[in-house]
């Protein structure tokens, strides 16, 4: 498997157009549509070794956020979901499944929300969402406490120009379970992007449309699956249950072993799990 576990790195992206700068993304295989978002901790490297996988049986398109890997940051106001609306709309992709880890799974369900007709299906990974709180997570703003204090850490260390702690305080938090080409892979993600990590350098110009997620989770029709390692941050299968209550025949599954970087951590799990969901969708007509 190890010819499989990256794509060909001296590849160059091609970059999209978008108001007020460009994103990077990749593409390659014929087949239902599958579209790779990325966490806020990474960057569509993150998918290394799926783009090269799954690509073997579905059109797969991955690519980088405002500010994150190839794209360029941000320089006024935007919406991640409008830049996902231009992304679907230049490739011409009707209806795909939508993979969305953290960051990306809550403009997985933005998107959703907005856009209802563009979203075949959701498989979101320990996903954000726009509207979080405190509220339906047991114990309240003490769990989240570990977080906090961790994130904090990693903050201080990175204003103390640091970056090294800075990684290894985010590595805890986040990475628990990662070890070899997986941890070096995270650690080189967060060194190439600590500008967006740290300081939000695109995320201060982002803005939403329409309610947050939270309170509309029921309006969702989108066949959705939730995946969350037990290794986790604590408060995170808390959430995957929150959103699972709320969106119409939902599920959650817990992976054992796995931490927040859930395909890196456990790549047969997320294999398994993409295969089985797949297989659950209802078959579509012949795709490019």
């Amino acid at each position: 498997m190890d010819g499989d576990r990256l794509v060909d790195p001296m590849k160059q992206p091609t970059l999209l157009p978008v108001p007020g700068g460009r994103l990077a993304y990749d593409e390659s295989g014929q087949g239902r549509p599958i579209v790779l978002l990325h966490e806020g901790i990474a960057d569509r490297r993150m998918w290394d070794r799926e783009f090269a996988t799954v690509s073997r049986e579905h059109r797969v398109v991955r690519y980088d956020f405002r500010g994150y890997g190839g794209s360029e940051p941000a320089q006024s106001e935007f919406s991640p979901v409008r830049d996902l609306v231009a992304l679907l709309d230049h490739l011409r992709i009707e209806r795909p499944v939508i993979v969305g880890p953290s960051m990306g799974g809550k403009i997985a369900l933005d998107l959703t929300l907005a856009h209802p007709g563009r979203v075949g299906a959701l498989l979101l990974i320990a996903p954000g969402y726009s509207g979080m709180d405190y509220d339906h997570v047991p114990g309240g703003k003490a769990t989240f406490e570990r977080d906090e204090s961790l994130s904090k850490a990693a903050a201080d260390a990175w204003s103390a120009g640091d970056l090294a702690s800075a990684t290894e305080r985010l590595r805890e938090l986040w990475g628990a379970s990662l070890t070899g080409a997986s941890l070096e892979l995270f650690r080189t993600m967060v060194r190439d992007n600590a500008k967006e990590v740290f300081e939000e350098r695109s995320g201060r110009f982002e803005v939403r449309d329409g309610e947050p997620a939270a309170g509309r989770l029921g309006e969702i029709r989108a066949p959705t699956r939730i995946l969350v390692g037990d290794r986790d941050n604590p408060a995170m299968p808390h959430c995957a249950n929150f959103l699972a209550r709320g969106i119409p025949g939902a599920r959650v599954e817990l992976i054992p072993g796995a931490d927040h970087l859930l395909n890196l951590s456990r790549p047969d799990a997320f294999d398994s799990a993409l295969g089985g969901f797949l297989r659950d969708l209802p078959a579509i007509g012949p795709s490019r």
